[in-house]
């Protein structure tokens, strides 16, 4: 593969950074603080629906066709783009991680085995590695059905797709820290020339979603922890000379 294959115009890459910055950010912190949440335990989950609905938004135009896929309850998009006659599918790097470590333990293909078996077959991986006993997944003889099925609402543009690029993104808190994209051989290896770092394209704003004390009541939120005062204790602390007026009535005598 060459090195310019990978090379996509900067207003998709802008496009599509934004998306995944506003859903890790400002659109999450906002709906925490909308809704006055006490726990965030629907927050990582919560977060893929801001994103897929920043990327219908913002890409389902002339240039982009967005398929709604379903692997069982879950709902996730895939994006094909024209121009390159790629499509595009989105990750967190934790999570392809782990893909890569235990795609071998796996009976049953992951959307991510399909894709790359289907559109990335023919890529080589930057190491080769030698397999003397290849995995077989015990649905394989099922792919193309699968892709037919993953990729229905795209029809006719199935047959043109050339490769599969995975958009991988990395958090801290709230914040966007790292994204790239990359093409993917079926051994879930990166391909060779097929990494481009879009990290240069994340904002340097400050969130504009002010966080705020979601308890400004409770006792870790006072300066005196929520402890009370005894009676004794308020009445000494009301006769207890201040130091101010200590230090002037020494200056004056």
């Amino acid at each position: 593969m060459r090195t310019d294959d990978l090379a996509f115009s900067p207003e998709l890459i802008t496009k599509i950074v934004r998306c995944v910055e506003d859903a890790v950010g400002d659109d999450i912190l906002a709906d925490i603080r909308h809704h006055d949440l006490r726990t965030t335990n629907s927050v990582p989950s919560r977060i893929w629906d801001f994103l897929n609905s920043n990327l219908i938004k913002t890409l389902e135009t002339e240039d982009c066709t967005i398929a709604e896929a379903h692997r069982g309850p879950w709902q996730m998009l895939v994006i094909f783009e024209k121009t390159t006659q790629y499509i595009f599918t989105f990750m967190r790097e934790k999570r392809f991680a782990e893909l890569r470590r235990l795609q071998r333990r796996r009976t049953h293909m992951h959307y991510l085995d399909m894709m790359t078996k289907q559109f990335n077959k023919d890529l080589l991986a930057e190491e080769q590695q030698l397999v003397l006993f290849p995995h077989t997944f015990s649905d394989e003889n099922k792919l193309a059905e699968q892709i037919q099925s993953l990729l229905h609402d795209l029809g006719d543009e199935v047959s043109i797709v050339r490769n599969h690029v995975l958009v991988l993104f990395e958090t801290n808190g709230y914040q966007l820290t790292h994204i790239r994209a990359v093409m993917v051989t079926p051994s879930l290896d990166i391909a060779q020339n097929a990494s481009q770092d879009w990290s240069q394209y994340i904002s340097s704003n400050v969130s504009s979603v002010v966080e705020k004390v979601a308890h400004p009541n409770a006792p870790g939120n006072q300066p005196n922890r929520g402890l009370k005062l005894k009676a004794k204790a308020i009445e000494r602390k009301k006769n207890k000379p201040q130091k101010k007026n200590i230090q002037a009535a020494e200056k004056e005598s």
